[in-house]
């Protein structure tokens, strides 16, 4: 069961308006449902496969409209997606309206942000055959509703989020950059995306549609798949070889139906890579690289696939490198060594195994070969700093 999410009227209105919105710039005209308090404080709080991540910013009338500034970010680790017969099981429930609940008291009482301005939402990703018992866990905990988005309405938040609007082009002019890129986002419980088209309307304004894509085929999800199939006192060899053996089947015939019903999917040439799996490859390829947008090829992800599935040997290497000489920068050392050691925390072997076949699959399909592709490494904000944005439209209460 999936329950829609509350949405202002003016949604449309407001997804043209982010349109003007690249990943840092927050300058939005004023068309807003009712006033706007300046320096008004609004959060988000997403249940996502492999955590819950809270966001709040802070909203300040200017002259053109009002601007926008992330104040506060964090992720807490959780494992809702350990599944028992298809179904949260209670002790995943309990601590993941813990974790929520946490959250939104250190965002209430930390950051002032009012209790009736914080939305808390389920990510796509995060299916189960008992949503309710989670829904009614964190009214429990918190005295608020969740509800979750479907992958249409969160593909959209992630587009405008995630891909800037324009780039500059050799001659130092700009040119449109949503218009010839896509969004690829695999997660832990699903790999979804799409891009944004262009759509005249009859007063001659332009608007615009979106086209998603989305199969149930993410880190956790995949690995579950596995583990079924291999069964769980496999070793990582027999478990790589079976992963193998699903992809072309599982991940690989759900992609091509996709693209098969969409093949604007396949022509994009600028295309946006999110979600764990690809930040655990570009940490773990270019820990120097601190960069918003990191450059991806489809070379290393074929070399980050053979270091995961061939041996134990080089897995060990790949998540424990040494930086010493490779970062001679002491702080961007130290950061990129924390980075490492939250992948090491957050991915075990068998779900980089799982994440690699699906990017190995997502690079074959859509013939990453030779198209611009970045890692953009706040891509898990965008959507929630999105709908946050998007509640700004609200009245005050």
């Amino acid at each position: 069961m999936y329950i829609r999410p509350y949405l202002p009227k003016n949604v449309q209105i407001f997804l043209f308006i982010l349109l003007s919105l690249t990943l840092f710039g927050f300058s939005v005209q004023a068309q807003t449902a009712g006033p706007l308090e300046p320096g008004g404080l609004y959060g988000g709080i997403e249940v996502g496969s492999k955590g819950v991540k809270a966001t709040a910013i802070r909203v300040t009338a200017n002259e053109e409209g009002y601007g926008i500034k992330l104040v506060y970010a964090e992720v807490v680790n959780t494992t809702i997606m350990q599944l028992k017969d298809n179904r949260f099981a209670p002790e995943i429930i309990r601590d993941t309206a813990q974790a929520i609940s946490k959250l939104v008291a250190r965002m209430n009482g930390e950051y002032k942000v009012p209790l009736e301005r914080i939305n808390i939402i389920g990510s796509s990703g995060v299916r189960a055959d008992n949503p309710q018992d989670l829904i009614n866990a964190v009214r429990e905990k918190t005295g608020k509703m969740m509800s979750f988005l479907d992958v249409e309405t969160e593909v959209q938040l992630s587009i405008v989020g995630t891909i800037p609007q324009r780039y500059r082009t050799k001659n130092g002019g700009w040119s449109d950059n949503r218009g010839i890129s896509m969004l690829l986002d695999v997660g832990s419980g699903n790999t979804k995306g799409g891009y944004q088209i262009i759509r005249q309307v009859p007063t001659g304004e332009a608007d615009y549609d979106y086209v998603t894509v989305g199969i149930p085929k993410g880190t956790v999800s995949f690995t579950n798949e596995i583990n079924q199939a291999a069964g769980e006192a496999a070793d990582l060899a027999v478990f790589a070889q079976k992963a193998k053996e699903l992809s072309p089947v599982s991940v690989r015939t759900s992609l091509r139906k996709e693209m098969e019903r969409k093949p604007g999917l396949f022509n994009r040439q600028r295309v946006y890579l999110t979600g764990g799996i690809v930040w655990a490859m570009a940490t773990l390829l270019h820990p120097e690289d601190r960069r918003t947008f990191v450059p991806i090829s489809a070379e290393e992800i074929d070399m980050f696939y053979r270091m995961v599935t061939s041996d134990t040997e080089s897995l060990q290497k790949l998540l424990n490198p040494n930086l010493t000489r490779r970062i001679p920068n002491r702080q961007t050392r130290l950061e990129a060594e924390k980075e490492i050691e939250s992948v090491r925390n957050a991915f075990s072997p068998r779900n980089l195994i799982a994440g690699a076949e699906i990017l190995k699959a997502v690079k074959t399909d859509f013939n990453l070969s030779g198209k611009r592709v970045r890692f953009a490494r706040y891509g898990y904000l965008s959507w929630i700093l999105s709908y946050v944005r998007l509640q700004v439209g609200e009245p005050n209460p």
